[in-house]
């Protein structure tokens, strides 16, 4: 069995090699070890049996299939879209899903939402009115959705942002909160369906400021508090299931049974796949389970500075330029170089998109038309930018996954009205 002392072994990198030349992978690719993912799961689900729900942060893991097999093993259909086209390619693609927005959006967003769920046939069965909850962060906002809700005679579940102790906005004010809880409970097409509140902060608090326990029970006091008032002004029936989401990559696993007094519902996903950012702590038992696969187009031996050989030559001894490196199909992105070891980008000729440069160890075994590996910073952005990603599962590859597309109307206009470019060129 991997463990985690073992994940990032030579053995393991060659293995992957093997499996992407006899997959015939030519070009940069985004593998997913399913095994891997599997293992992550299995840390996520130890969290979840305590009773809580699971929504799955689908920008963090932009796959529908990938989504899927995640619902499947997790056995949730909860996602967090937070990107308007990605919320309609998901109503179209998951209409079985219950979608939590995770950021306030612009009221012409959900217009144009609507606007675009109308023009559909009647195959998509995907019911806004029963499973979409949009997210609010303040009066103001609310009653733009008031006021649409009302154009359209559409009714939409609304759930509320508060600030546990991020500050990246939400609810902080306790009478704006109880302000907007009145306003629901008094318009006939707003319902309100729980609370969002986000606490990456808590892992990486220094000790000076208290740490990440003191941060958590703060955050868990905050939440309560606005619980309590839910309850207080709109005296919700027993029967009636709210969302209390909370959580995140980083800080799930400190949520315990007795959390569920509070919260119902975790949220996460990069945590599955465990890019370089999540590397804390709260995730030590995680697998890396992401990788970028580059192939080297160009070993260079004794790499030279343009029009100065004697100058590069004094910079070599001086341990200032590598004695080996190789040019990769690729390069520039949001991640780090994990194989071989160790690794590290050239400065010789900067950042490359098309062919970066990277130094490479004395011992190597690195061929042309093998691959370099990287680990992403991030998943969300990352995972888009090399169309289908390859599967490898117990040693092959063993299939591929589209990313997310945007649905080919999102960006109709309305009439009269001109397309901004930025749509255009989306």
């Amino acid at each position: 069995m991997m463990t985690a002392e073992t994940s990032m072994s030579e053995l393991y990198f060659q293995d992957l090699t093997q499996a992407l030349h006899k997959a015939g992978v030519t070009t940069p690719t985004l593998v997913i070890d399913k095994q891997r993912l599997d293992h992550n799961i299995d840390q996520l689900i130890q969290t979840l049996n305590q009773g809580f729900n699971y929504r799955i942060v689908a920008k963090s893991l932009p796959s529908v299939p990938l989504l899927q097999y995640i619902m499947r093993r997790t056995g949730t259909q909860r996602l967090m879209s937070f990107h308007l086209p990605f919320l309609m390619h998901l109503a179209e693609q998951i209409p079985a899903a219950d979608i939590l927005m995770g950021k306030p959006m612009p009221v012409a967003a959900a217009r144009h939402f609507y606007q675009w769920h109308e023009r559909q046939t009647a195959n998509l069965c995907f019911s806004p009115e029963h499973q979409l909850q949009w997210l609010i962060d303040s009066p103001e906002r609310l009653q733009q959705y008031a006021d649409l809700a009302r154009q359209l005679q559409q009714p939409m579940r609304i759930s509320l942002e508060i600030d546990i102790g991020l500050h990246r906005g939400g609810f902080a004010d306790e009478s704006a909160f109880i302000r907007a809880l009145n306003m629901l409970k008094s318009d006939p097409w707003l319902t309100f369906s729980g609370l969002m509140g986000y606490e990456a902060h808590i892992a990486k608090i220094p000790a000076l400021l208290g740490g990440p326990d003191k941060a958590l029970q703060q955050s868990r006091s905050l939440y309560r508090r606005f619980v309590s008032l839910v309850h207080q002004v709109l005296q919700p029936e027993p029967d009636n299931e709210l969302c209390f989401n909370t959580g995140g990559s980083t800080t799930y696993p400190l949520y315990e049974n007795s959390d569920l007094n509070t919260v119902n519902e975790l949220a996460t996903a990069s945590a599955l796949v465990k890019p370089t950012d999540f590397d804390l702590y709260t995730l030590n038992a995680h697998m890396p389970a992401a990788f970028i696969a580059a192939p080297v187009l160009k070993q260079i031996k004794k790499p030279e500075l343009p029009m100065a050989r004697s100058l590069s030559a004094v910079l070599r001894w001086l341990g200032k330029l590598p004695s080996d490196a190789a040019f990769i199909y690729g390069g520039n992105w949001l991640a780090s170089p994990c194989y071989p070891t160790p690794c590290q980008r050239a400065n010789i000729l900067g950042h490359s998109s098309n062919q970066e440069l990277y130094e490479l160890p004395a011992n190597h075994v690195i061929k042309n038309d093998d691959y370099l590996f990287f680990r992403p910073s991030q998943s969300e952005a990352v995972l888009l930018q090399f169309g289908h990603i390859a599967v490898y599962d117990q040693g092959s590859i063993s299939e591929y996954w589209p990313v997310f597309s945007y649905p080919h109307d999102y960006t109709a206009p309305q009439p009269d009205a001109p397309v901004h470019p930025a749509a255009v060129n989306s």
